[in-house]
């Protein structure tokens, strides 16, 4: 007599099947999720932006005192997630002016003004979520890149210039890196890791919390 059960090998054949669709629908749900959380928290970070309002002072090649006073601005104008490919923009406006000191040799003092000056510099990444170190995603404290010449610096909201970010690390030199200053593209090269600014030091730790959810729900998933 024929058995009702069928052949028990299709059998297991068909449970393994639908335990991984259930399983990828669920993996696929998970992503969907920590990215929207993330998408999230980017959206609340938008509405607002670092500043750094600074003086700085310093003698030139000629010897002569050269003084500016400015504010720099740094934010995240756009943040683009399809399921686990991001684009993050990052943008930093620069607004200064300035005076050279020119001393004559009868000990006179003329100062030649420098007029509203301004610098905007736009870094493009794109980079896998799958493809980040989510151990590696940390908040930090530190001063912007236009601040790390030797130059004197002095600001107003941070005796020591420093600012919050939240850094993102791939596992190899995985990120794709562009910036553009003055509306000229200067560097398009991949890099290890990038770091995005946050309006505050609670903002990067949740950065960090958020950015690690969605790296590890989207590497479980590829």
């Amino acid at each position: 007599m024929r058995g009702s059960s069928g052949n028990p090998l299709r059998r297991l054949a068909l449970i393994l099947a639908i335990v991984t669709c259930l399983s990828g629908a669920n993996l696929h749900a998970q992503v969907l999720a920590e990215g929207g959380a993330l998408l999230e928290f980017i959206a609340s970070e938008q509405q607002h932006f670092s500043v750094l309002t600074y003086a700085q002072s310093y003698l030139d090649d000629q010897h002569e005192r050269v003084s500016y006073t400015g504010t720099l601005y740094e934010g995240i104008p756009s943040f683009k997630l399809n399921e686990c490919e991001a684009v993050a923009q990052v943008a930093v406006q620069d607004r200064f002016s300035g005076a050279i000191e020119h001393r004559s040799g009868l000990g006179r003092v003329h100062y030649e003004r420098t007029g509203e000056l301004a610098d905007d510099t736009v870094y493009e990444y794109r980079f896998s979520l799958a493809k980040l170190n989510a151990d590696e995603i940390t908040d930090s404290r530190a001063r912007p890149v236009q601040f790390l010449s030797e130059t004197n610096f002095q600001c107003q909201e941070d005796r020591s210039c420093n600012l919050s970010w939240v850094r993102l690390r791939s596992r190899e030199a995985e990120i794709s890196e562009t910036r553009t200053v003055n509306g000229i593209q200067d560097i398009d090269t991949k890099v290890l890791s990038i770091v995005l600014p946050m309006a505050s030091a609670d903002f990067a730790a949740n950065a960090v919390k958020v950015f690690r959810s969605a790296a590890r729900a989207c590497a479980a998933a590829n």
